[in-house]
């Protein structure tokens, strides 16, 4: 499997394989969570005011607990209060999201929450990825947060290779967000 196809990279293919990208979210579903980090490099980048592209959500202790233990890359990100900072939408997507284009961010300005996905650590330690693999793209299309690279792939390295990168990138991502989860933590 190649990280390009006669359609293009993965990414480029999933609005017109699967109706939608990872970008664009039903009303009851949330971006990516952002680190102080990650909203100073985006405002750097862009000039505009945290304001415009960041959103929060208020949790309970109980709640902010509950995501540190399912995700230990945010082991810490609450530490000074349950709340939630993430990417803002506008009309069901990402504010930075172009119909045609995908982000319109450069790589490295991106949050590392949007470069690791799909990838994710497991509370055991294990990298996997975040979503349920259906099997079938008329039921991926049909059930919505689906990733057409997992779709496709038989195996972790067939992911690996549709999103370009390899495992040591992407627990090196997985680092720099636990930094940066850790310095947002103590803010």
């Amino acid at each position: 499997m190649s990280a390009k196809s006669p359609m293009g990279p993965v990414c480029a293919r999933c609005p017109v394989v699967l109706g939608t990208s990872c970008c664009e979210v039903k009303e009851d579903e949330h971006l990516a969570t952002l680190t102080r980090a990650d909203i100073e490099r985006m405002t750097a980048h862009t000039g505009l005011s945290p304001r415009r592209f960041v959103a929060e959500e208020y949790l309970t202790g109980e709640e902010a607990a509950e995501y540190e233990a399912r995700r230990p890359l945010y082991r810490g990100y609450f530490r000074k209060g349950p709340v939630r900072l993430m990417l803002a939408t506008r009309a069901g997507a990402c504010v930075f999201h172009e119909k045609e284009r995908g982000c319109g961010l450069p790589a490295d300005v991106r949050p590392v929450a949007c470069r690791l996905y799909p990838f994710e650590r497991w509370p055991d330690g294990s990298w996997s990825v975040q979503m349920s693999r259906y099997g079938d793209l008329a039921e991926a299309r049909a059930g919505g947060g689906a990733c057409l690279g997992v779709e496709e792939a038989e195996r972790m390295e067939d992911v690996l290779a549709a999103f370009g990168t390899t495992r040591e990138s992407v627990e090196s991502l997985g680092e720099q967000l636990a930094e940066e989860t850790r310095a947002h933590g103590r803010g």
